[in-house]
């Protein structure tokens, strides 16, 4: 038989190793993987290439529906594929997910706003544990937890945390959550307000590494006590990592998302650009910086996903003379590849890792393996 397409001549590239072979292509899906050449109506001579999986990125703000001001799933899915992302999941705090009927009615609306394929998140409010099971049968692929108000999202505090971990527990469901302690980060703002204060250093003492940390501990040892398949959202510094791997070792179900903000940009730099810098957790000095490319390269890291939630720059510059006036977030759903590739190239990390932590794992926790994540025979092209 003639295959629709040939991808020919290449080195795949899976987690675990890597082969030179022709991949083929039938309706959309890989039909086989051979050392010689087979029959295909087209042909693409990869010779001297890696052909790596699709990027599965599990953290992705679009804002649609919603302020599409910011950016629409068109735009968004769009700047994905150009960075060689080819699956996402998304939950827009805007107009969040929480029930069946929003769920659906989201679905209908994004069915021709996206160019690759994507999933959907819902967020959960203390009120809305008895929804959940509801949610996760219906489809979505996680369950997003804020441990502090933020976005107008209010805080899932431990007493209803350890009911929603119960909850998702019983039905094998999965929770990613943003870890900042409610009253460290509500006391912080308070104080700074108090004082007047507008500046760009209000961000690093309002978001700090202990809130961080107060909130890490809690999730992580409320996700070992109930069993509960958890995510610590884009970790930003080692002793947040010492935390999570205490629980890990005594079995607790947790995976440990970072982001590449995390890796290449650092505090200070909050000073010098402010509104371009404002994203929560912030990003920590160079020698944390350093220490998390030491523990990603250890495997204590289990995935990367980008936290993508842009602004345009007139919407930064509102934060130009009041910090706490414009939006928390930065773009990255473009260029995370391309710095993972980069990182490839100074020795920091290899293929077969950048394939585990951006396509196998994510595909794995998200519940698409093996349609995802991988360039076996059956998995989606």
């Amino acid at each position: 038989m003639a295959y629709d397409l040939g991808i020919e001549g290449g080195v795949i590239v899976s987690g675990s190793g890597r082969r030179q072979a022709h991949l083929y292509v039938q309706d959309g899906a890989i039909a086989a993987v051979a050392d010689e050449r087979l029959g295909a109506r087209e042909r693409l001579d990869v010779s001297g290439l890696f052909v790596l999986p699709g990027v599965i990125d599990g953290h992705v703000h679009f804002q649609d529906p919603g302020d599409t001001s910011r950016e629409d799933f068109i735009a968004g899915s769009s700047a994905a594929a150009v960075g060689g992302v080819t699956t996402l999941i998304e939950h827009t705090h805007s107009h969040p997910v929480r029930d069946i009927g929003f769920f659906e009615e989201k679905a209908v609306h994004l069915r021709d706003r996206s160019v690759i394929d994507y999933g959907l998140a819902a967020h959960v409010w203390p009120e809305d544990v008895a929804q959940v099971e509801r949610l996760w049968r219906a489809g979505v692929q996680f369950f997003k937890v804020f441990t502090c108000a933020t976005h107008g999202v209010p805080a899932i505090l431990p007493g209803p945390m350890l009911e929603l971990f119960h909850a998702v527990a019983k039905f094998d469901g999965l929770c990613l959550v943003h870890c900042e302690d409610e009253f460290i980060t509500a006391a912080n703002e308070e104080r700074l307000r108090k004082l007047g204060r507008k500046d760009y250093g209000i961000l690093l003492e309002w978001r700090t590494r202990e809130a961080e940390q107060v909130a890490v501990n809690t999730t992580a040892l409320l996700a070992r006590l109930t069993g509960a398949r958890t995510i610590i959202a884009h970790v930003s510094h080692p002793q947040a990592l010492d935390l999570i791997s205490r629980e890990r070792a005594a079995g607790a179900r947790l995976w440990v998302e970072s982001c590449p903000q995390y890796f290449y940009l650092n505090e200070d730099e909050v000073l010098q650009y402010g509104p371009l810098r404002k994203f929560t957790p912030p990003a920590r000095s160079l020698a944390e910086a350093e220490g998390l490319w030491q523990r990603l390269a250890a495997g204590e890291i289990t995935h990367i996903s980008t936290d993508h939630a842009p602004s345009t720059l007139e919407q930064k510059a509102e934060g130009k003379h009041d910090m706490w006036q414009c939006h928390f977030g930065l773009p990255g759903i473009q260029t995370t590849l391309t710095m993972l590739l980069n990182a490839v190239n100074t020795g920091r990390l290899t293929l077969e890792h950048v394939v585990r932590l951006v396509a196998e794992t994510p595909a794995a926790l998200y519940r698409l393996w093996p349609k995802k994540g991988n360039l076996r025979p059956g998995a989606d092209a």
